[in-house]
C-alpha cells in the first residue's frame, strides 16, 4: 500500500471516529412565554432605586463592618452589617391573571458566586478576602443564589372591575457573611443582576 493510500485511510478513519464523538445524548426542551406583564419598582424605608423599567438599579449601602465581627460565623448564615430591602412593585394593568412575581437573581452575570460558599455573591475582584455577600428572605433563611432560589410576592389586584390594577411587595435583607477563608480588609462591594419572573 502506497505511503499516500495509507494516509487517505487513516484521515477517514480518525474522520470517522471523531463524527461518532459528536454523536447526541438527548435533548433539552425549552419552555416558556414571553408576555407584557411590566412592573416599576420603588423603594420602600431605607431602599434606593433608580432607573426605569426593565433596567432599574438598587443601591444597598452595607456600611464599614470590622473584621472582629465577622470571626467566628465562617460559613454560617447570620447577617453581619445586614440591611432591608424593601421593594414596591407597580404592575399597572400589565398582570392580569397572574399571581405570583419573583425576582430571579444571575450572580454570573455580576461579580459572581463565591468559590467557598455558593449560595453567597462573591466580592467585586480586588476587595476584601474571607467573605460574601448573603441575601436573606422574608424569613431571614439565606437564599442558594447559585441553585436559582428565588425571592417571592403575591400580586394584589386593587381598583374596581375593568380598570384593575396589580401591586406588590418584595422584602429581603443583604449582609456579609464570612466564607471560611481567612478574612482580610478591603472593599466589600458586589453587583447582582435580577430579572422578575411572573406566574
Amino acid at each position: 500500500m502506497s505511503k499516500l493510500l495509507k494516509s487517505i485511510v487513516s484521515m477517514a478513519i480518525a474522520g470517522a471516529v471523531s463524527t461518532s464523538a459528536l454523536a447526541a445524548d438527548g435533548t433539552i426542551d425549552f419552555k416558556g412565554e414571553i408576555i407584557a406583564a411590566s412592573c416599576a419598582i420603588t423603594g420602600g424605608t431605607g431602599t434606593s432605586v433608580g432607573g426605569g423599567k426593565g433596567s432599574q438599579t438598587i443601591s444597598v449601602d452595607l456600611g464599614k463592618v470590622s473584621t472582629d465581627s465577622l470571626t467566628g460565623n465562617a460559613g454560617g448564615s447570620t447577617i453581619v452589617g445586614g440591611k432591608s430591602i424593601n421593594l414596591n412593585l407597580d404592575c399597572g394593568g400589565t398582570a392580569n391573571g397572574l399571581k405570583t412575581v419573583r425576582m430571579q437573581f444571575d450572580p454570573n452575570s455580576g461579580s459572581g458566586i463565591d468559590s467557598k460558599n455558593n449560595s453567597l455573591l462573591k466580592i467585586t475582584a480586588g476587595g476584601a478576602k474571607g467573605v460574601g455577600i448573603g441575601i436573606f428572605n422574608g424569613s431571614n433563611t439565606l437564599v442558594n443564589i447559585a441553585a436559582n432560589e428565588t425571592i417571592s410576592g403575591d400580586l394584589v389586584k386593587v381598583g374596581e372591575a375593568g380598570k384593575e390594577t396589580y401591586t406588590a411587595k418584595l422584602d429581603l435583607r443583604a449582609g456579609y457573611v464570612a466564607n471560611g477563608d481567612v478574612i482580610t480588609p478591603g472593599s466589600a462591594n458586589g453587583q447582582l443582576p435580577f430579572t422578575l419572573t411572573y406566574e
